[in-house]
């Protein structure tokens, strides 16, 4: 996926190990987070209550959200 664009992901095992690579240092200053169950974007997640951090699980609905980074091409 292109850097910067919103992803998610869904383990549906116990036993799940999840690795990825980053293009760079974290920056929490610049972390957002989409409601991950926002209907507005219509994703048929195979789970109805996933484990989330309280910072996901507060997370704004996509038409909510404050700021949007902008990406050029």
């Amino acid at each position: 996926m292109p850097a910067g664009f919103a992803h998610g992901f869904c383990a549906l095992s116990d036993d799940a190990d999840l690795v990825y690579k980053c293009t760079a240092v974290y920056d929490a200053k610049s972390d957002r987070s989409i409601l991950w169950s926002d209907p507005d974007l219509q994703i048929a997640w195979p789970i109805r209550k996933p484990l989330l951090s309280p910072k996901d699980a507060a997370a704004p609905r996509l038409k909510e959200a404050t700021v949007l980074p902008r990406f050029t091409v």
